[in-house]
């Protein structure tokens, strides 16, 4: 029963440990390009940690908007923001992969159209 108690708790600080790895290479400054079916739009992305969980803070010359949520599992990314579009909110998922100093993917415009985002580190 000990060894077992051991095996579990060495298991949960690895994966704990790989967890907090991959939140790290989310942190950071990255130059945003988003292409939609709307245009192409430059912008700012600010990621940092905040207790336990990552924050995206999102900046253009029209302002700054904070994104409901930030999720990373190995070398996936998803950033999750509700923008209001012609006077309706919509929210846009982005899924992506983090290589290094990169992050690309896809953009799902709440399900009405589809684009792409790149991201490279500041």
């Amino acid at each position: 029963m000990k060894t077992l108690r051991i095996v579990v708790v060495a298991a949960v600080l690895v994966l704990t440990a790989s967890a907090a790895s991959a939140q790290k290479a989310a942190l950071g400054t990255w130059d945003l390009t988003t292409i939609s079916p709307e245009g192409t739009f430059n912008s700012v992305m600010e990621v940092r940690q905040e207790a336990d969980k990552l924050v995206a803070v999102g900046k253009n010359p029209q302002g700054e908007r904070k994104y409901d949520s930030v999720a990373v599992e190995g070398s996936n990314i998803t950033l999750v923001v509700t923008i209001d579009y012609q006077g309706s909110p919509m929210v846009i998922t982005y899924t992506g992969k983090i290589d290094g100093a990169k992050i690309e993917g896809s953009a799902d415009y709440g399900g009405l159209a589809t684009g792409t985002f790149s991201a490279a580190r500041k």
